[in-house]
């Protein structure tokens, strides 16, 4: 076949597979680890050209020394870099969706205090899980790794699974979370790209603005170092909030989070924060705490509703029980 020797964990081949043609690397995004010179069956790996960006041995070197060497001397000391355990790795995983790591910090220390396995997780109320969110946004992730700890906890004995597609059916985790937590809590050789890694690829490499997230993909399993998925995500991850910035480098992310101020995201953080203080809120409390008409009010609601966080009774609300 042509292209790449398959490392997909999830399909297990054994021998020299097409990219093209595999589901579950190809259709599924697992992993292909294409700059192996050889497969456990001693076959040299034509590397799969085609509408692919190729680079060099050489150039691949001098990418990894510079940013695993950057990591080695300044690479930011955070706590769920301390720990392999796919539970705390899946908690940092969630909290960091769209939401700063300063902000993600003094959050996740309480949490993995306060719970520090799935069995623990599984006897919190949603209460709990939003008092304790509370200040992150996007309150529907905390009610996801409570929906998440009592399915590992009843159906995988408490294990996270380690399978790909097995991962990503439960509640919360897509393709990038799903890759992100295999990577950090098993060192798998896959890869994932957040903003700061899209920057620092296209930044390093010479990548155009333009390029699509699939040839960004393949460009990135080129230059995996695949015994080092772990420290190597870490590095560019740290290269580019620190060194390659989006004001540094001139490469701008594919979007923007909305301003808060103003947003139907400030009023459904109103409800939830009011809600972990008291049984039943107003609507008419929250419109006039922040300023807002009764109809974006009742919008913010509906959509907290629509989420499974409250129930809406008239022109009050309160915080749906588990």
């Amino acid at each position: 076949s042509l292209g790449y020797f398959c490392m997909c964990l999830g399909c297990r081949h054994g021998h020299a597979f097409c990219y093209r043609h595999c589901p579950v690397c190809y259709w599924g995004g697992v992993a292909l680890v294409g700059q192996d010179p050889r497969g456990p069956d001693n076959l040299p790996i034509r590397p799969y050209t085609t509408d692919m960006i190729t680079l060099t041995p050489e150039r691949i070197r001098q990418v990894r020394r510079k940013i695993l060497g950057y990591y080695r001397r300044h690479g930011r000391k955070l706590p769920f870099r301390k720990t392999t355990d796919p539970y705390k790795i899946t908690v940092a995983e969630i909290m960091l969706q769209q939401t700063q790591v300063d902000r993600v910090l003094p959050k996740y220390v309480d949490w993995v205090k306060k719970w520090p396995n799935w069995q623990t997780l599984s006897e919190a109320t949603n209460r709990e899980l939003l008092i304790m969110w509370s200040g992150l946004g996007y309150n529907r992730r905390a009610l996801y790794l409570g929906e998440m700890s009592r399915t590992i906890v009843e159906q995988h004995r408490g294990l996270l699974p380690d399978n790909p597609e097995t991962l990503r059916a439960l509640p919360g985790i897509g393709p990038y979370t799903s890759r992100a937590i295999l990577i950090f809590a098993f060192n798998r050789p896959l890869v994932t790209i957040d903003t700061n890694i899209r920057r620092v690829l296209i930044t390093e490499l010479g990548l155009p603005h333009s390029i699509s997230a699939t040839a960004l993909e393949r460009v990135a399993l080129q230059i995996l170092p695949v015994r080092r998925a772990r420290d190597w995500h870490n590095a560019l991850m740290d290269y580019g909030a620190m060194v390659l910035t989006s004001r540094k480098s001139g490469v701008r992310p594919l979007s923007r989070q909305s301003k808060f101020e103003g947003s139907l995201r400030q009023i459904r953080g109103e409800i939830v924060r009011q809600l972990t203080t008291k049984k039943r809120v107003s609507l008419a409390s929250v419109a006039k705490k922040l300023g807002r008409p009764m109809e974006d009010v009742r919008k913010a609601a509906k959509g907290l509703a629509n989420d499974r966080l409250i129930c809406v009774n008239g022109d009050s609300v309160e915080m749906m029980s588990r």
